[in-house]
C-alpha cells in the first residue's frame, strides 16, 4: 500500500520539451521571442497530433460541403487548446511544477533547445506536403460526386491557397449546370475548372477586389434576394516562368437555364487583392 501512493511517476518527451523551453525563457529573459514551455508544447501538439488529424480528415472530406464546417471547428478547436493550455486545463500547473523538480540540477544545453525547436518546426512544415501525397497514394483518386463525373484536378491542399486568398469554395454543381460549363471554350481548352460555386452576397465574396467588376452588372440586393445569379469558375491556364500558376476566373449569369458569360480576369496566384 505504501509503495502504491509513492508510485514513481513517468515522465515523457513532451515534459523534456517543456522543461527546455522553460529554461530558455528562464535563460533569455531578456531577449524577444525566445520560446517558453507553452510554445514548445503547442509546437509539439501541432506536430504530432493536430496536423496530422486536420490532413487526414481533409483528405476525405475535400469536396464535400462538410469541408468548411471542418476547417472552421479545426481553427475553433485551436483556439480553445490555446485557452486551455494558457489556463492549465491542458497540462495543468502542478505537473508543469513537478517537471521542472525533476529536471532541476541538469544541465541546460541552448543547442538542445533549438534543435528539437527547428526539428519540429522542419518536421510541421514537411507534414504539409508529404502526408497529403501520402494519403493521396495510399487512397487514390477521389472517387466520383453523385455519379455527376465531376473530377477534382487539383490536390485539395493548391485548392486551399485559393480559398484563403479569394475565398473560392469547391461546390459540386448540379448535372445541367456541369454539362454548360463542360461545352464551355474555357473548358475544352483548359480541362475542368479548379473551381465552381455560386457568388453570393456576403462579405467573403464581395468583399474584396476580387469581384468587384460583378457589381457593373448587378446590385448587392440582387444577388442577395437571388433575382440574378452568377457562377464563378477558374481554370488554370498555365504556368509564368517561376512557375507559379496563371489563372483564369469566368463569371457567367444563369438565364432560362443558360450560361450568359458576364466577366472574366486573367490573374497569377502570387497577386493580392
Amino acid at each position: 500500500m505504501r509503495g502504491q501512493l509513492f508510485k514513481k511517476r513517468k515522465y515523457y518527451f513532451f515534459d523534456y520539451l517543456f522543461w527546455l523551453g522553460e529554461m530558455a525563457q528562464w535563460h533569455y529573459k531578456s531577449e524577444p521571442r525566445r520560446p517558453d514551455g507553452e510554445s514548445m508544447l503547442m509546437l509539439c501538439i501541432m506536430t504530432f497530433i493536430y496536423e496530422p488529424i486536420f490532413f487526414t480528415a481533409a483528405h476525405f472530406l475535400y469536396g464535400s460541403p462538410v469541408f468548411n464546417w471542418f476547417a472552421v471547428a479545426m481553427i475553433a478547436g485551436f483556439l480553445a487548446i490555446l485557452h486551455c493550455m494558457s489556463h492549465g486545463w491542458i497540462y495543468p500547473f502542478s505537473r508543469r511544477k513537478e517537471v521542472m523538480q525533476h529536471y532541476e540540477g541538469r544541465r541546460f544545453s541552448p543547442f538542445r533547445c533549438y534543435f528539437f525547436l527547428f526539428s519540429l518546426g522542419f518536421l510541421l512544415i514537411s507534414e504539409m506536403y508529404l502526408l497529403p501525397s501520402a494519403l493521396m497514394r495510399i487512397g487514390g483518386s477521389k472517387a466520383e460526386v453523385e455519379n455527376t463525373q465531376v473530377e477534382i484536378p487539383q490536390r485539395w491542399r493548391d485548392y486551399l491557397l485559393l480559398h484563403f486568398r479569394v475565398g473560392a469554395r469547391q461546390e459540386v454543381p448540379h448535372e445541367a449546370l456541369q454539362h454548360l460549363i463542360n461545352q464551355d471554350g474555357r473548358t475544352s481548352r483548359y480541362g475542368q475548372p479548379v473551381y465552381i460555386m455560386q457568388v453570393r452576397a456576403t462579405k467573403g465574396d464581395m468583399g474584396g477586389e476580387f469581384r468587384v467588376r460583378l457589381l457593373n452588372h448587378a446590385t448587392i440586393d440582387e444577388i442577395q434576394d437571388g433575382s440574378r445569379t452568377f457562377v464563378e469558375c477558374t481554370w488554370v491556364k498555365g504556368y509564368t516562368t517561376d512557375s507559379i500558376r496563371i489563372l483564369l476566373t469566368g463569371w457567367y449569369e444563369v438565364r432560362n437555364a443558360r450560361l450568359c458569360p458576364v466577366d472574366s480576369l486573367e490573374w497569377t496566384e502570387d497577386m493580392e487583392f
